[in-house]
């Protein structure tokens, strides 16, 4: 195939290549960069470090600096909190101006009610205080408020008598003609047990008189009503008769420190509040000694007025063994309820290889057979129908529970009650398996567990081969009925 012949004047195309894709290389970081790049991230979580722990600034007004400088602690419960940034003279050369920086996680205690004082060697009548202060340097003590955020505090003079106020605690103002041994710091009893603290005392207002004002736990606080009466037990007594003089001091303490002491009678009349005025007496009548009058005691953890159980201790006593005999003893708490003696089942039934006629139950000086069944029996407990007690707890405070909540468990009365937290409970069937790390040995078995938002007892601590669990308690109802 020939072309075609082109006429005179055409012009001819050339054709144009195609374009062509041309590789260039890929630029890479260069590690001269990465050093700058990882001082800059560095320098941003320093940056994010510093800025997170700058915590709050505050400042505290004293009458004195007792020696405190720069750089000292601010402690709460023993840590380190913050630290004083600076101390200067206050405008008017009246006092001194503490400038404190805290950590964030202790901003709470920047809060309205804030106490802030100088921990320093401290002696006096009313003992040693502040011995830590000797050697290492002061530092700057607080304890927190409750109420609104606040930068700006007056601070204490000295530490205060007492650290913490709860709800349903009871303040009195006691009234004397003279000062005796009324000191700030003096204890306050009832039958020789503790009850309160003298915060202050002072003039009257009018100058006729001695005001001391008076702290009383929510625990005691039933225990003040119209009709009770105080007086003056620190110092010394002296006597006089046809033997000669006698000098009697009850305590070291009392002598040093004075005391006060409260007694209410039967008819105690009603409850007081907060600011309720009492006269202070010298000395007390023989009958005010005499007075018995019947006031539910309760506990500071529990709810004001809510009353503490108050168990007994029972020892079991078998014969164990058909030829040879061995006696056997188990011992445990029980309480009075009004049904009977409601306590673990291993205390108030026989052994299964015990023989029945030997087995004894020991409550107060009291021997009680176990000839016979118990009336009730549920979940590790049992009620025997025996009245040993006077008083009774009573039957409206019973209660069942299923989820677990914060209890106390109540054993010896005169120790401190074991407080059982709710995440330390795992619900189980019929009991609340208490968790290994809660410290509890044999001496805790039958001990009474009552619940912390009212009261009422829910159940008995079982302490078996080294598991520790809360018997609960079915209905009130049911223990009746069985």
């Amino acid at each position: 195939m020939t072309d075609a012949p082109r006429s005179e004047g055409e012009t001819i195309e050339t054709p144009r290549p195609l374009p062509q894709a041309v590789l260039k290389p890929r630029r890479r970081l260069s590690a001269v960069w990465l050093l700058p790049a990882l001082a800059l991230l560095f320098a941003g979580w320093l940056a994010y470090q510093a800025w997170s722990l700058r915590g709050v600034t505050v400042t505290v007004q004293l009458p004195e600096g007792f020696g405190l400088e720069p750089g000292d602690e601010v402690r709460y419960r023993g840590i380190k909190v913050g630290e004083v940034r600076r101390v200067e003279l206050a405008e008017g050369l009246d006092g001194i101006r503490i400038t404190a920086a805290l950590h964030t996680e202790a901003d709470r205690l920047a809060c309205s009610g804030s106490r802030y004082w100088v921990v320093r060697p401290q002696l006096g009548l009313a003992g040693v205080a502040g011995l830590e202060t000797l050697i290492g340097p002061r530092y700057l003590a607080v304890l927190p408020g409750d109420g609104p955020r606040r930068r700006h505090f007056i601070g204490l003079a000295d530490p205060p008598v007492v650290h913490t106020v709860q709800p349903g605690d009871l303040e009195i103002i006691l009234q004397a003609s003279q000062q005796g041994s009324l000191r700030r710091g003096a204890p306050v009893t009832y039958r020789q047990v503790q009850v309160g603290t003298v915060l202050s005392v002072g003039l009257a207002s009018d100058g006729g008189a001695i005001e001391a004002r008076v702290h009383i736990g929510r625990a005691y606080a039933q225990l003040i009503r119209q009709h009770t009466r105080f007086w003056d037990t620190g110092g010394v007594e002296a006597k006089l008769g046809l033997g000669g003089l006698s000098l009697q001091v009850r305590s070291l303490e009392t002598l040093l420190r004075g005391s006060v002491a409260l007694a209410t009678p039967p008819e105690t009349g009603d409850t007081v509040r907060t600011g309720h005025r009492f006269p202070f007496e010298a000395d007390p009548p023989e009958d005010w000694l005499e007075w018995q009058p019947l006031t539910v005691i309760g506990s500071s953890m529990l709810p004001p007025g809510a009353p503490l159980p108050n168990p007994m201790r029972a020892t079991i006593g078998w014969t164990q063994g058909w030829w040879i005999g061995r006696e056997r003893s188990r011992q445990g708490w029980v309480l009075q309820i009004t049904q009977g003696l409601i306590g673990p089942a291993d205390l108030l039934r026989p052994n299964e290889d015990a023989d029945r006629e030997t087995s004894v139950l020991e409550i107060a000086g009291t021997e009680l057979p176990l000839d016979a069944e118990p009336i009730w029996e549920y979940g590790g407990l049992a009620v025997i129908g025996a009245q040993v007690a006077a008083a009774s707890w009573p039957s409206d405070r019973l209660r069942s529970a299923r989820e677990p909540e914060d209890c106390l468990a109540v054993g010896d009365p005169t120790a401190t009650p074991l407080p059982l937290a709710a995440a330390r409970l795992t619900q189980q069937q019929d009991f609340w398996a208490v968790d290994p790390a809660v410290t509890v040995d044999d001496s805790w078995h039958g001990a009474c567990v009552v619940a912390r938002a009212d009261g009422y007892l829910v159940g008995l601590l079982l302490v078996e081969r080294g598991t520790v669990k809360v018997a609960l308690l079915p209905h009130p109802d049911s223990i009746e009925a069985r």
